[in-house]
C-alpha cells in the first residue's frame, strides 16, 4: 500500500440562503424594478444579451432598502464563518436589477474590484436559466474518470445553481460565472427572469464615505 499524502488547498465556497414567504417582497420588487426599466430603457451593457441591466446604484434607491439590509445581514453572517476582521464590515458595494426576457443570457464573466459578489432571484418562470460557474483557469486539461458521476468535489471544474425565487446565492468575485439563456415558455411579463447582482467590499467599521451604503 503506498504512504502517499493527499492535502486539498483552494477551495472556492459558494453560500447561499433563502428568504421565506417571499412572495411580498418580490411581487413589490418586480413592480418596482419594471417601473425603474420604463423609465431607463436603454439600460447598460456588460455581460448581458437581449436583457435589460440597470444602473449599479440600485444599493442607493430608497424602494430597494430592504433587499440591500437583507443582503448586508447575509454578508456580515459571510465574515464572521470566514473569519474577517472583527474591526472591518462586509458590505454592499453596488447592486443593479436583471430583466432577462426569453432568449435572454449573461456571457461568461467574473466581477473586478470587489470581495464578494451575488445575485438574489427575484422572478423565476420554469426552464429560466440556471447560473453556472466555472473554473476555468484549471481547465487547460481534462482527465478521464473511472466514473464521471462519482467525481469528488474539488475535481468539478463548473457547478449549476438553479434560479429560485428568494434564493440569494454569494460567491467570491474572482469566480467566473455566466447565465444560461431563459428558454421558458410563460409569456409576457411573467417569463421574465429578474434577478439582482451585487459586489461587497471589506471596510473598516464606521468609514463609508465613498461606497453610500
Amino acid at each position: 500500500m503506498s504512504n502517499i499524502m493527499k492535502e486539498s488547498f483552494f477551495s472556492i465556497p459558494i453560500f447561499y440562503v433563502d428568504i421565506e414567504n417571499s412572495q411580498e417582497l418580490n411581487s413589490k420588487l418586480t413592480h418596482d424594478i419594471l417601473q425603474w426599466k420604463k423609465e431607463d430603457e436603454k439600460g447598460e451593457h456588460r455581460s448581458n444579451n437581449y436583457g435589460w441591466h440597470s444602473q449599479d446604484e440600485m444599493h442607493l434607491r430608497d424602494e430597494f432598502a430592504n433587499i440591500k439590509n437583507f443582503i448586508n445581514y447575509q454578508l456580515k453572517s459571510i465574515s464572521l464563518m470566514e473569519e474577517y476582521s472583527l474591526e472591518t464590515d462586509l458590505v454592499v458595494q453596488n447592486m443593479w436589477a436583471n430583466v432577462s426576457p426569453k432568449y435572454a443570457y449573461n456571457s461568461y464573466h467574473f466581477h473586478q474590484h470587489s470581495l464578494w459578489s451575488g445575485v438574489y432571484y427575484v422572478q423565476c418562470p420554469p426552464n429560466c436559466g440556471r447560473i453556472k460557474f466555472e473554473n476555468r483557469q484549471f481547465n487547460t486539461w481534462s482527465p478521464i474518470y473511472e466514473k464521471e458521476l462519482s467525481q469528488q468535489p474539488h475535481q468539478w471544474d463548473s457547478v449549476h445553481y438553479e434560479a429560485i425565487e428568494g434564493r440569494a446565492i454569494f460567491f467570491p468575485s474572482c469566480i467566473g460565472h455566466e447565465v444560461e439563456q431563459n428558454l421558458t415558455d410563460v409569456e409576457g411579463q411573467d417569463g421574465y427572469r429578474i434577478s439582482i447582482s451585487f459586489n461587497s467590499l471589506q471596510i473598516k467599521k464606521g468609514w463609508r464615505p465613498l461606497l453610500n451604503v
